[in-house]
């Protein structure tokens, strides 16, 4: 008896066979659209429209102590910044020479209005901020803000000014090209002009260096006075006192006697660097060109690219080495190069295993043509959508090759054993697809449905896996309406009403798909037997079957807690290696610019051997970095780990000198478990006191290995002490001694001297000569209330003090933290120790231990990774309604889910098998697998 073909799962195929040449006309649309699509959707590395619910405030202020760092510009910072709207945490940082300000906003908080309002907010700290401390820079993380390239420039530092030079004919012209938004220099100091006093002439002619630089600050600016009219027209009017020119300033009169010659020189120089960078063994800087948010990133590096070009051949710049250290577009052309690759390949294989199957070629092309057609299908959407090709979304569209051809295959091979029991091609076509259809939509919706709950979780992951689920949902459900569609006309077409056809070709068509058979009867022809009567055993022992299961699952579970690390990125995938160095204090710039070199030198030695394309080398005189990068392809077959210890290995081993890999210098990456103790206080030193004398108390706890930390030792400091007494018998401010001790060491900034459109720098202090040792210190004069001079010494006292080297602060309270590496095996035990030894301790006046440790595992992913287990579990249950909602039933449902689990036992396994950690991806995949392992299911029950 023939069914009935009124049911509304047939009403696609009726559709597809009733309207032929619509089908087609679609089919066409289909492919036009999505090939004008695929060629005009933009190209990025990561997506765009990501905006990190973050900022970060900067202001250095040369050679300035923490301390004074903190006092003079992180508090006046914290205070303003903490009143903007959206505000979820504050962190800052005081070091040597700047401050810095982290601001997290809560989930949701448009970042363009926060921009706003932290700059406003520091425009009111601006006027409590020193007066040379006036570059603040505020940071926000976008996509934009990842340079689009970064060069490397090797230059003679003897020939010439060469900031100058980098900047009129390296900057300027990279800045004029079309999509550039900005470049900025790494490595190379603006020259700055120096009037260095003589400090015996000036106390000869009774001058002191603050009068000075208050008298030479008020001869140099410029101000708004308000308007005028003139000529009937109203004017404004600038009050103007800017310097000339150099001669200007060394012809100023200080005095109605003495020119500020007589007692100063006046030089336009480079500052001393703290630092020197290297690379390739030549003086270096990096070159950090940043694109307009809306340039195509492509056709920017490739003008660069092109610039670059130009500038190596211009006869004046033959001297400066011009590198690529990082250039976005190759790395996107490269990326997405080769996941097209991978996804040629996939496609290609998925189509062999087709053929392998079912040897049938027609029915095997047009399965494997529900591939291209899909993928087209998901890019209309991406470019209508206003999305990019990026790594994200192409990685997305490779995942789902292997997904599309599901549900053409169990529709067109419905359809085609329908027609071998004697339906008519057209009776085969409509009940084919329509007998499957509730199973095919059933098992698509469970792989879209997955992506749900990623869209609850907060946090940057979630932007990130929309950004890879939007092409498979959409590849996925064209893929379904082109089994439900384009399938059935197509294997109504291409089915024939008898045997008919002979000749040559197709006697070796038969010949080959015999020999298929034989091999696929040999092989999973027997495996089919022998599952049957396996499946048959284990049906009359389903409870032994469940226990067993259980115990595996349980036993796989344990191992894979203890084994499996999570990390943020697999190791090999490292592009190079990183070396931090620390050196013992008391060393000069020029001692370790010697100890470097010879670790360059080393570094050279092994090019070849570790297949490096270069190396780059940074150093202050207390700590440095090497760092190595890789051939790309690969040369040499050594793991960025081998590549590390065969460098840490050869490295120089001296007293005092440390080294650490990046992922220890960092805390990171290492999937190792860690207890954090955190102080809070309000003195840094009493902290760093107490975070010593803690130390051998906490790493004596059974269970805990040692302190993980990088962080040099405090260094030491001398103190100039006030006495307040003689100070107020002299009639001496306290602010101005500090005022006379930094002008005279550090300088004081006069603001700038403007000349050919630029704005220079213009700094007095004393000469070096002149500020050598702590004698001279003592002798610097300050001004009385009487209108006299007193020497530092008569008014203040010297002491010797542990200082900090750096001094963190979180929502405005001090903390320090003690980082504790704990033994496998062992974390919760211990854990549980040093808890028990917190709860004994007394700690001194004003110092608390902060909140309770907690679980943490460095490079563990936080409160993303938490969010995506919940979203997994989300996922299930989502799963389970979607599947009782289309089965009406409650039992059924439950027994598809039990794949799940299962399916879990092959990840650990394969981790376990392959050695590879879980990192972001494999999470990813894990999502996915939900909702994919469930279709074999679907389709049985």
């Amino acid at each position: 008896m023939t069914p009935k073909l009124d049911r509304f799962e047939e009403t696609l195929p009726r559709f597809s066979l009733g309207r032929r040449v619509s089908v087609l006309v679609l089919l066409a649309s289909l492919v036009v659209v999505g090939i004008v699509s695929t060629v005009g959707i933009p190209l990025e590395l990561i997506p765009d429209g990501f905006t990190p619910p973050f900022l970060a405030v900067q202001v250095p202020w040369r050679d300035a102590p923490p301390q004074e760092v903190l006092e003079k510009i992180v508090l006046p910072l914290e205070e303003e910044l903490s009143t903007v709207r959206g505000l979820d945490s504050q962190f800052s940082m005081s070091r040597t020479g700047f401050g810095r300000v982290f601001l997290n906003f809560k989930n949701g908080t448009d970042m363009d209005v926060a921009y706003r309002e932290v700059r406003d907010r520091i425009e009111r700290a601006r006027v409590r901020l020193p007066s040379d401390a006036d570059r603040i820079h505020i940071r926000k993380e976008d996509a934009s803000s990842i340079p689009v390239y970064v060069l490397g420039l090797t230059y003679d530092p003897d020939a010439g000014d060469p900031y100058k030079l980098l900047q009129r004919e390296v900057v300027m012209r990279l800045e004029r090209l079309d999509g550039v938004a900005s470049v900025e220099i790494n490595g190379l100091l603006e020259p700055e002009i120096f009037i260095e006093l003589d400090r015996q002439r000036t106390e000869a002619s009774g001058l002191n260096i603050y009068q000075i630089a208050q008298d030479l600050g008020a001869d140099n600016f410029t101000m708004a006075s308000g308007d005028v009219r003139w000529g009937g027209r109203k004017l404004l009017l600038r009050s103007v006192a800017r310097f000339a020119d150099l001669e200007s300033i060394r012809n100023l009169r200080i005095s109605p006697h003495i020119r500020l010659s007589d007692i100063a020189t006046v030089e336009f120089k480079a500052p001393e660097r703290k630092f020197r960078i290297r690379a390739n063994s030549q003086p270096a800087v990096a070159l950090m060109i940043l694109k307009e948010g809306q340039a195509n990133t492509i056709e920017v590096a490739r003008r660069i690219q092109a610039e670059i070009d130009a500038m190596g051949k211009r006869p004046h710049l033959q001297n400066i080495g011009m590198f690529p250290l990082f250039d976005q577009g190759a790395v996107i052309l490269e990326s997405l190069s080769t996941l097209l690759d991978a996804g040629k390949i996939g496609g290609l294989f998925a189509a062999i295993v087709l053929f392998f199957f079912l040897r049938r070629l027609r029915m095997t092309l047009i399965i494997a043509l529900c591939i291209p057609l899909s993928l087209l299908a998901a890019l209309t959407v991406m470019f209508f959508a206003g999305e990019s090709l990026n790594i994200l979304s192409l990685l997305g569209l490779m995942i789902s090759v292997g997904l599309l051809v599901d549900n053409a295959v169990v529709v067109g091979e419905n359809i085609h054993r329908l027609h071998k029991e004697g339906m008519s091609r057209r009776q085969a076509a409509i009940n084919g697809a329509g007998e499957i259809a509730l199973a095919v939509t059933t098992a698509t919706l469970t792989t879209v449905i997955v992506f749900v709950p990623v869209s609850l979780v907060e946090g940057q992951g979630q932007f990130f896996l929309m950004r890879l689920a939007l092409p498979i949902c959409v590849a996925l459900l064209a893929s379904l309406a082109i089994a439900g569609v384009f399938v059935p006309l197509s294997v109504y077409l291409t089915l024939k009403n008898g045997r008919t056809g002979g000749g040559r070709i197709r006697a070796s068509y038969d010949k080959f798909t015999a020999f298929l058979a034989t091999i696929y009867d040999a092989t999973l022809g027997r495996l089919n037997h022998s599952y049957t009567r396996l499946l048959g055993f284990f049906l009359d022992r389903r409870l032994d079957l469940l226990v067993g299961c259980l115990l595996i699952f349980a036993a796989t579970m344990g191992v894979a807690q203890k084994q499996i690390k999570v990390v943020d990125i697999q190791e090999e995938e490292h592009s190079g290696f990183e070396i931090d160095v620390r050196l013992p204090q008391g060393m000069t710039l020029d001692e370790t610019e010697q100890f470097f070199l010879e670790c360059e030198a080393i570094v050279e030695q092994k090019q070849e051997e570790l297949g490096l394309s270069g190396w780059f080398l940074f150093h202050t005189a207390s700590h440095g970095q090497v760092q190595g990068y890789f051939d790309n392809p690969r040369t040499v077959k050594i793991s960025p780990r081998e590549a590390t210890e065969n460098i840490l290995n050869a490295l120089p081993k001296k007293p005092g000198v440390r080294y650490f890999t990046g992922s220890e210098s960092q805390q990171g990456d290492t999937g190792q478990e860690v207890a954090v103790v955190t102080l809070w206080g309000e003195d840094a030193g009493i902290l760093e006191e107490t975070a010593e004398s803690l130390e051998p108390i906490f790493t004596s706890i059974a269970g805990v290995l040692g302190l993980k930390s990088a962080a040099d030792p405090p260094p030491n400091e001398i103190a100039l002490v006030v006495d307040r007494e003689r100070a107020q018998q002299q009639q001496i401010n306290p602010q101005v001694v500090a005022s006379v001790v930094g002008y005279a060491l550090r300088g004081q900034q006069l603001g700038r001297y403007r000349t050919g459109g630029e704005d220079i720098p213009v700094r007095v202090r004393f000469r070096e000569e002149d500020r050598e040792n702590l004698n001279q210190l003592k002798g610097f004069y300050v001004p009385t209330g009487q209108g006299g001079f007193a020497p530092l010494s008569s008014v203040t006292n010297v002491d010797h003090v542990q200082g900090v080297r750096h001094i963190f602060r979180r929502d405005k309270r001090t903390q320090r933290t003690l980082t504790l590496e704990l033994e496998e095996g062992q974390e919760e035990e211990a854990r549980t120790r040093i808890m028990a030894v917190q709860d004994q301790l007394e700690l001194p006046e004003g110092v608390r231990f902060g909140e309770r440790m907690g679980r943490v595992r460095l490079g563990g992913g936080g409160e993303d990774m938490e969010g995506m287990k919940f979203a997994i579990l989300l996922s299930i249950v989502f799963i389970y309604l979607l599947m009782g909602f289309l089965f009406e039933s409650a039992i059924l449902p439950l027994s598809i889910i039990t794949t799940i689990p299962l399916a879990g036992l092959g990840v650990v396994w394969a981790h376990l098998a392959t050695g590879y950690d879980l990192d972001g991806l494999g999470v990813v995949g894990i999502v996915l697998l939900v909702g994919v392992v469930v279709n074999n299911g679907i389709v049985l029950v």
